[in-house]
């Protein structure tokens, strides 16, 4: 397959929204041919998971929540989109970088009658210069696309939702595992890159759920080949999917030259490295490695 876009689909006024606001929708940003290829490979991904795949919801619940992370070295698909397409081109434009490294990529797929929510969270394992691109691969409508706080990249803060410490333990225990977890990452992390801004300190999440009318929150409708850009601190989740047809998506995530590897990352590519994977760095490291391509 050769590239069928040229440059960036990113124009100033969505530059200029991203950077005020979080997040930005930029339309048809995709073309046809790659989003049919995308979908191709989720079909793939579904078929042949690889290790890091997973179901979010309930084998009792209604519909399915499905993802895949890191799977381009299997899936053709999604390998010829990252350094074929514009994507790259559009995540250097969003970033002000002539170049920029390929962090990860991930698909996520939502079917009819999908009740469990994506939690609200960001993405806080790098520091520095950190985005996401996520291209719908279907029509998702405004009640069932991605949501964001408007403006919560600007507060400076870390948060990691007490969900992600569920899986095993519920409740108080998962609680008390979360106040560990964080007592014992909130340290000074990569003063040396990034001075007093390097300064690390993860929260608890706010009841953004529980407290829509006090947050500003921005979703949109979303056609095949529509992106949503944000940057990693900006908060969001999304709902279920109500709907009668799929909400897939795929999703790359890209970082600037100074961006480092999070103080908590160190576990993180421990277990990634158990799996098989070649993560050649480690907390506070710069992303290299032939993991995170150069790019375009």
């Amino acid at each position: 397959m050769t590239a069928s876009d040229v440059g960036s689909a990113v124009r100033p006024d969505d530059l200029e929204a991203l950077n005020a606001d979080g997040a930005v929708r930029v339309r048809n940003a995709i073309s046809e041919n790659w989003v049919e290829a995308l979908r191709a490979g989720v079909e793939r991904g579904l078929k042949e998971p690889g290790p890091l795949f997973g179901k979010l919801s309930g084998d009792d619940q209604p519909g399915g929540f499905y993802l895949d992370t890191w799977t381009r070295d299997r899936i053709l698909e999604f390998d010829d989109f990252v350094h074929e397409s514009n994507i790259a081109a559009m995540a250097a434009s969003c970033l002000g970088e002539p170049h920029v490294r390929l962090m990860q990529d991930t698909w996520f797929v939502k079917r009819p009658g999908t009740v469990e929510r994506t939690p609200w969270h960001h993405d806080n394992i790098v520091l520095g210069p950190f985005l996401s691109i996520w291209v719908a691969l279907d029509a998702i409508p405004k009640e069932c696309s991605l949501e964001f706080v408007r403006g919560s990249h600007t507060w400076n803060r870390y948060f990691m939702p007490a969900q992600y410490f569920e899986q095993e333990d519920g409740g108080d225990k998962a609680l008390e595992k979360a106040e560990t977890y964080y007592n014992a990452h909130n340290r000074i992390a990569s003063i040396k890159e990034h001075g007093e801004q390097g300064r690390f300190e993860l929260e608890l999440i706010p009841d953004i759920e529980g407290t829509r009318d006090q947050y500003d929150i921005l979703s949109w409708d979303m056609a095949p080949g529509d992106c949503l850009i944000f940057h990693a601190l900006t908060l969001h989740g999304a709902p279920g999917n109500p709907n009668p047809t799929e909400a897939r998506r795929f999703v790359t995530r890209w970082v600037g030259s100074s961006a480092v590897l999070a103080p908590h990352g160190g576990e993180v590519v421990a277990s990634l490295r158990a799996m098989g994977f070649d993560m050649p760095i480690g907390p506070g490291d710069p992303i290299r490695g032939d993991m995170f391509p150069l790019l375009p």
